[in-house]
């Protein structure tokens, strides 16, 4: 009978990991250096991988991994996509910056931000909010995948950003909304029956919603401005950027000179603008 000889393993897990083409002891740094990314690409990806893990959400997030895929196997959008969250989190635990990079330029958006994986995960990770840094990031640094994800957005990030508001029900008409194509019409019919399924007033008029009174409207623009947010959209859409700051700047004009007025005493009440968007 022939004799089985064991073959020694060292005591480095990573000679077992599978991820690996060649499975030898050798350091994490080295791995990462065997990159086919170009060189101006992979700088910018470790910038990135760096920037994501300094953030003080990314060691709160991730806590471990059992490699159990419970999270994977919950994922709505795995089931459609090449998408697992099992995979980012392998990446990660791997300092991949190779694999982060291919993750977040091709397969992160695919997230439908559900949270089951979050719930479900035996290690407690935040991994759905580990997603949320890395599309956030994918914003800041302003990678294709952002750009290219956010473009069919820039009608709602104006309006959110100018008026607090997004969308109210009766908004959704074909004439109001034309590149939602058949889907609008379809909404508008409907719109009886879902308010009878939500049993909430939702039914705000499109005068009330998109309309904010001036300091109102300038305060909100300030927020978005002083929290970064402004410079974030500047990274994927610049045209929305330019327009959302002149708004900004005509409206805290007006603004200034409205209560420079008021407090000279030249103000005629009568003349006070109800909303923003009639000067």
């Amino acid at each position: 009978m022939a004799t089985v000889k064991a073959i020694p393993l060292p005591d480095d897990p990573r000679v077992m990991d599978m991820a690996y083409d060649v499975q030898v002891v050798e350091p994490e740094e080295l791995r990462n250096f065997e990159s086919n990314l170009k060189p101006e690409e992979r700088e910018l990806a470790i910038k990135y991988w760096q920037a994501v893990k300094s953030d003080f959400r990314f060691n709160e997030y991730l806590r471990g991994c059992l490699n159990c895929g419970v999270c994977t196997s919950g994922c709505p959008a795995a089931k459609f996509y090449d998408f697992g969250p099992r995979e980012m989190i392998q990446y990660m635990m791997r300092d991949e910056v190779d694999k982060i990079w291919e993750f977040v330029n091709k397969k992160v958006w695919a997230c439908v931000q559900c949270y089951t994986c979050s719930m479900r995960c035996p290690f407690n990770n935040e991994i759905a909010g580990l997603i949320m840094l890395l599309r956030e990031y994918a914003v800041q640094f302003g990678l294709p995948s952002a750009k290219e994800i956010l473009a069919p957005y820039r009608r709602v990030l104006y309006t959110v950003m100018t008026t607090g508001n997004q969308v109210t029900p009766n908004m959704i008409q074909p004439e109001a909304f034309p590149d939602w194509g058949p889907q609008a019409v379809e909404e508008s019919k409907n719109m009886d029956v879902y308010r009878k399924a939500v049993p909430v007033d939702l039914m705000q008029r499109t005068d009330i919603g998109w309309q904010t009174s001036l300091q109102t409207a300038v305060e909100l623009m300030t927020i978005f401005i002083e929290s970064g947010v402004l410079d974030a959209i500047k990274n994927v859409d610049e045209d929305l950027y330019e327009m959302i700051m002149d708004m900004y700047e005509e409206r805290k004009q007006q603004l200034e000179e409205i209560k420079e007025k008021y407090m000279k005493g030249e103000l005629n009440e009568d003349e006070l603008p109800d909303n923003w968007m009639d000067l």
